[in-house]
């Protein structure tokens, strides 16, 4: 049987290559892989930990297959990043006005799901308990972007 490494890459097409690569850049933090190699105004492979994140520009605009909530085919993809920086991250998509759909602290993980210039559903996970966060910060708490504030729930 093979045996599965992990994710190598997920690729998207998006409307806009260079305000997308900017976005990624300069919103989420990564950086153009050194890996593959890039082909402006086609397509950019960004370094996301040990996985790729493939930005292509669209050729057709007149159809779109977001990553979505409802229907068929893809929901999202997430960001791994570490419990301290879940927070910030927070603060930071806010800053750049990057819609948030909801962020969630459970005991085990932390979920930020947003979107990206194209409307494609994104996700940040945090893992409390494997980032060593305390047992008494490890509680159920839903993030109110209207009111920029955290609820127990």
């Amino acid at each position: 049987m093979i045996k599965i490494q992990g994710i190598d890459h997920v690729a998207f097409n998006v409307r806009d290559l260079d305000k997308s690569l900017e976005f990624y850049t300069k919103v989420i933090g990564l950086k153009v892989t050194e890996r593959e190699p890039s082909k402006p105004g086609i397509e950019y492979f960004l370094d996301c930990g040990p996985s790729l994140l493939g930005i292509i520009q669209a050729k057709d605009l007149s159809h779109s297959h977001l990553f979505a909530n409802e229907g068929l085919g893809a929901n999202h993809f997430s960001f791994r990043v570490h419990s301290n920086d879940f927070e910030a991250m927070i603060a930071h998509l806010e800053a750049h006005h990057t819609k948030i759909e909801f962020a969630k602290k459970r005991p085990k993980s932390w979920s930020l799901y947003f979107y990206d210039l194209d409307g494609n559903k994104l996700e940040a996970t945090a893992w409390p308990l494997e980032d060593g966060v305390p047992e008494n910060k490890r509680v159920k708490e839903i993030y109110d972007s209207k009111t920029q504030s955290w609820k127990t729930y």
